[in-house]
């Protein structure tokens, strides 16, 4: 029974393919109509998948948060710590297991390909509060960020691929850093970054434990990691106490009421994302309802074209075919046009989407880990 099934089947899309080939420009329209919603909605999709869906790729991402300060009345929402300011925060805070900070700028590595890389600056404990560790190599450690310690760095796979050639015997190599010979110590994993930054090297960050630093000088973003037990509405309640702290020991520089300096504590994703999340989806109902559109366009051509094949309806049925088997037939084309155009609509959509990640690099968050996966093409099906 199951082969006759089969056989059946094949022929019922022999006749389809033939019966579309009979009608090309019926079969090319309703292909490329079709392609060009299913495109639009693979690519889009993508975009979602990536900023919206996909976690952050470190180890509890639903952990970690991003903590900055503000300056309401200077109209500062989110504002760079101070060293002081995250040494004691790092100290006095009970909310979380590890809490690093970093500062983002650019660099001249000197290699047998002089670049100009994207380079983060990070305290001790930052890549313990991300979960990550070097691929190759080793990371920074407390020493490491001690006035008089050696220069030192990690590459990303990237970079180390791009400079080096992926050579092992980069790891130890001494290199020009702005300068400043410097010895590379780590390879970071293929895609690490923070924040969504694009980081392609990392420095530590010099700081001295005799001196307290300028309270003045705000230049670091942090990360914490909340433990197990902490949700983030007990660490946000702790700031007040924190800042109440403050106050006391440095009046004038804190207070808990938005009137000069006070702490914010987000998410990571969500400060990363931000309204993007809110404008993707609504571009993806948009293009949800052109898809609908065409598709209710087809159903109008597909139910013309049967009206001029009532003699070939006739002539079947007369020979034994069934009403199930007429609907079969029917299901048959519409599914071999939807696969066609599903396989043309995935190659508008890459080609789309190499489109919107070069034209708005900078303005999609993870813009460098779009791509069409296998959610994507499940979403496509």
């Amino acid at each position: 029974r199951l082969r006759q099934h089969m056989e059946t089947l094949l022929q019922d899309i022999r006749y389809a393919v033939r019966s579309l080939a009979k009608a090309p420009g019926f079969a090319a329209i309703t292909i490329l109509t079709l392609a060009l919603g299913i495109g639009a909605n693979t690519a889009i999709f993508s975009v979602v998948n990536a900023v919206v869906l996909r976690p952050l790729p470190y180890p509890q991402p639903e952990k970690l948060m991003y903590v900055t300060t503000q300056f309401p009345t200077l109209d500062f929402d989110q504002f760079w710590m101070s060293v002081p300011e995250f040494r004691e925060y790092r100290e006095w805070s009970t909310s979380y297991d590890a809490i690093g900070g970093y500062t983002v700028g650019a660099s001249n590595l000197g290699a047998e390909q002089p670049m100009r890389p994207v380079r983060a600056t990070i305290t001790d404990g930052l890549l313990e509060t991300l979960g990550v560790s070097p691929v190759m190599g080793r990371g920074f450690t407390t020493a490491d960020t001690l006035p008089g310690a050696e220069d030192v760095a990690m590459l990303s796979t990237e970079v180390w691929k791009r400079a080096f050639g992926s050579d092992p015997a980069a790891l130890n190599r001494v290199v020009d850093i702005d300068g400043t010979p410097t010895r590379i110590v780590g390879i970071m994993p293929r895609g690490f970054d923070v924040h969504d930054q694009r980081v392609e090297l990392w420095l530590p960050l010099t700081i001295d434990p005799a001196s307290p630093g300028k309270r003045g000088g705000h230049f670091l973003y942090l990360i914490g990691r909340l433990k197990t037990h902490v949700e983030i509405g007990q660490a946000r309640a702790e700031l007040d106490t924190l800042i109440q702290r403050w106050q006391t020991d440095f009046p004038g520089t804190h207070t808990p009421h938005p009137v000069n300096h006070r702490l914010r504590i987000d998410p990571l994703k969500d400060d990363i994302v931000g309204n993007v999340a809110t404008a993707l989806w609504v571009l993806q109902g948009a293009v949800g309802f052109v898809l609908l559109i065409a598709c209710a366009n087809l159903a109008n051509l597909l139910l013309a074209r049967a009206e001029t094949r009532q003699r070939e309806f006739a002539v079947r049925t007369a020979l034994g075919a069934g009403t199930a088997r007429l609907l079969r037939q029917f299901i048959t084309e519409g599914v071999i046009l939807a696969i066609a155009a599903a396989a043309a609509g995935v190659a508008i959509a890459y080609f789309g989407l190499q489109a919107i990640v070069a034209t708005n690099a900078d303005g999609i968050p993870f813009a460098t880990s779009i791509a069409i996966d296998g959610r994507v093409l499940l979403f496509t099906l």
